[in-house]
C-alpha cells in the first residue's frame, strides 16, 4: 500500500498547478495566433485564470460545473427547439430543410469560460479557433434575491429568454440576416436555428452583486454566428436536403453523423 505523507501531497499538487498551468499557457499562445482573429483579440489569448479575472475577484465569483447532465440539458432544449422550427410548428416561420443537431462541443465551452470568468457581461470580441473560423455566442445573465433556482431551472430560463425573440424577427430576416440590424433583438434567436452550425459549448459563472443580488453568467459558443447578408437557414420541406436521415428523438433534425461545415451558407 502506498503512503503519501503531507510533503509528497503537496509536492504532487504543486506539480499538477504547475502542469495545468503550462497546458493553459501554451493554449493561450495558441490563440493569439492572428491567423484566428487577425488584429482582434481573441478571448483565448491570455484568458483569466481559472479562479477568475480581476473583477470576478472582487465579487468573490465562482465558476459553476456545467457536467454532462446540465451539458445535456442544453444541448437538448436546443435541440428542442431548433426541431419546433424544423417541422414547421414555429408561427410566422417556414420548415428547415437541413437543420442539423446540435452536439456539445469541448472547445467551444473552454472559449465560452474565458469569457464568462471575466464576470464582466458583455460579448468577446473574437473566439476563433483553428476549427471555427466563425465562431458565434449567446450571453445571458440573471439575478435574484430571497430565493434560490437550481441550475437545471437557471438554464432553461435562460434559454427560453434567447428563443422568446422570434417574436421579434420574421422569415424575411432569417432568410437574409441584415448586414448591421439595428431592430429589436433577435440575433439570440437566430443563433439558435443557424443551419450551419451543429457544435455547442457553454459555461457558468456565479457572484453575488451589491452584496444582494444572486447573479448567474451563462455563455455561449456556437461553430458559427450570424452572417449578414446570408441566410440563418434554408426553408423547405423538413429534413428534405439530411444526407445522413433524421434524428429519433427529434425528426425535424438530421442525424448526428451529419457533416456539415461551419461556414456560411452561400446565399
Amino acid at each position: 500500500m502506498l503512503r503519501i505523507n503531507d510533503t509528497m501531497a503537496s509536492r504532487m499538487l504543486v506539480t499538477i498547478v504547475v502542469f495545468s498551468g503550462l497546458i493553459a499557457g501554451l493554449l493561450g499562445q495558441e490563440y493569439c495566433n492572428p491567423s484566428y482573429c487577425g488584429t482582434r483579440i481573441n478571448v483565448g489569448c491570455n484568458p483569466p485564470p481559472l479562479i477568475g479575472g480581476p473583477l470576478c475577484a472582487s465579487l468573490n465569483g465562482t465558476a459553476i460545473e456545467l457536467n454532462t447532465t446540465i451539458q445535456a440539458l442544453i444541448v437538448s432544449e436546443h435541440n428542442r427547439l431548433r426541431n419546433q422550427l424544423a417541422i414547421g410548428n414555429l408561427t410566422g416561420f417556414a420548415s428547415a430543410q437541413r437543420m442539423p443537431t446540435l452536439v456539445w462541443d469541448d472547445t467551444l465551452a473552454a472559449q465560452a469560460g474565458h469569457n464568462a470568468r471575466s464576470c464582466d457581461f458583455a460579448h468577446d470580441v473574437c473566439r476563433n479557433t483553428a476549427k471555427y473560423a466563425y465562431a458565434g455566442q449567446n450571453l445571458a445573465l440573471e439575478s435574484f434575491y430571497g430565493m434560490s433556482k437550481t441550475n437545471d431551472t437557471l438554464v432553461r430560463d435562460m434559454v427560453a429568454s434567447w428563443w422568446s425573440e422570434y417574436q421579434d424577427a420574421t422569415q424575411a430576416l432569417v432568410d437574409k440576416y441584415p448586414r448591421g440590424y439595428t431592430g429589436p433583438a433577435i440575433g439570440h434567436f437566430t443563433q439558435m436555428v443557424s443551419d450551419r452550425t451543429s457544435t455547442i459549448g457553454c459555461a457558468m459563472q456565479y457572484w453575488i452583486q451589491d452584496e444582494i443580488w444572486n447573479t448567474y453568467y451563462l455563455v455561449c459558443d456556437y461553430g458559427l454566428t450570424n452572417i449578414g447578408d446570408r441566410a440563418v437557414y434554408k426553408k423547405g420541406p423538413t429534413a428534405s436536403r439530411c444526407v445522413t436521415g433524421t434524428n429519433r428523438e427529434f425528426p425535424g433534425l438530421c442525424s448526428t453523423s451529419e457533416s456539415v461545415p461551419p461556414l456560411p451558407n452561400t446565399s
